[in-house]
């Protein structure tokens, strides 16, 4: 498939600092700051090395209040990553109720969500490096309620409307979707036009939108993740 590349390996470099840190305060805020935190241990130890502890020392912030806010390691980085996406699903939120071809607006929606990878420079070194089972469990988790959640919106729409027929497994196309945004997360871009491109290649053909390339879904991502293979075995 596309995006397999599940070798261990360590994920660093910034996302955001934490300028300066007492003791954080409770409510909203004190929760934002604790990923302030986590987000700053993983720009130092990785993503898939950071551990609960680190955040403690981090933050300030009882490892008792943590689990309180987040339940465990993997909600508290499923919670940095959606605290993350907020710039984002404010801009992507506005093109999916805009007006425009539907194809045209999911592919700005799409792009931007790759765009978004590469402009966090750990995630972009995650999508470069690959994922192991149980971290690209958390990224999953993340998809489907940031770009996964959009495109499953504007696509059931559309369904609605009668502009789309949806396919057997809407799931298995969310999933693969966020393979191939990873995949394609990892390359460099000089310009947003480049990233709509790759994205207008690689993925808007498989959607099977209202004149997109003919065949069962079946089909397409077999043919469309033959040209991701190809592309990832370039980089």
């Amino acid at each position: 498939m596309g995006y397999v590349r599940r070798r261990a390996s360590s994920r660093e470099v910034k996302i955001a600092t934490i300028a300066e840190n007492p003791r954080i305060s409770s409510g909203q805020g004190g929760r934002d700051a604790a990923l302030d935190a986590t987000a700053a241990v993983v720009a130092r130890v990785g993503f898939r090395d950071v551990t609960i502890e680190h955040v403690v020392r981090e933050s300030g912030v009882s490892r008792a209040t943590l689990y309180r806010w987040f339940g465990n390691r993997e909600g508290l980085l499923l919670a940095l990553l959606q605290h993350l996406a907020g710039p984002y699903l404010e801009r992507s939120g506005q093109i999916a109720l805009g007006l425009g071809p539907l194809e045209d607006r999911l592919e700005q929606v799409i792009a931007g969500g790759i765009e978004s990878i590469c402009n966090t420079p750990w995630i972009h070194k995650v999508a470069q490096e690959g994922l192991l089972h149980d971290d690209f469990s958390i990224f999953l988790a993340a998809h489907k309620s940031i770009t996964g959640a959009l495109v499953r919106s504007m696509l059931e729409g559309a369904a609605a409307s009668g502009q789309w027929v949806p396919p057997d497994d809407l799931e298995r196309l969310l999933e693969w979707l966020l393979h191939q945004m990873l995949v394609l997360g990892a390359d460099d871009y000089a310009a947003f036009d480049d990233v709509r491109h790759r994205v207008a290649i690689y993925i808007m053909p498989v959607l099977a939108l209202p004149g997109a390339a003919g065949g069962d879904m079946a089909e397409r991502l077999d043919r469309i993740e033959r040209k991701i293979d190809g592309l990832a075995g370039q980089a």
